[in-house]
């Protein structure tokens, strides 16, 4: 369960362009869950810190061309960018 989440978290912000200068900050909805985060791209990782659960859950996650690796929860993650869904706007924001 916990990959499917991230997946989805991995896969609206994998998508969204981030620049060097100023970190992202945005939120999205998933499953009923709202998810605030930052991002800010380190060379060529992508950082993404965040939490979900009205804050009571945090999460931090590295992506790459090739891999997402991390922690959610306090808990190690590791999955490839390849198993990453897409979630389109509309969807997101339909699972209100």
């Amino acid at each position: 369960m916990i990959k499917t989440i991230l997946a989805a978290a991995a896969a609206v912000l994998v998508a969204t362009p981030v620049f060097a200068a100023e970190p992202e900050t945005g939120s999205f909805t998933y499953q009923g869950v709202k998810y605030d985060y930052t991002a800010e791209q380190q060379g060529d990782v992508k950082v993404l810190k965040g939490s979900a659960y009205a804050g009571k859950v945090p999460f931090e996650l590295k992506v790459t061309k090739r891999t997402v690796t991390g922690r959610f929860n306090g808990r190690p993650v590791t999955f490839d960018v390849k198993d990453v869904k897409k979630i389109s706007s509309k969807a997101a924001a339909s699972n209100d």
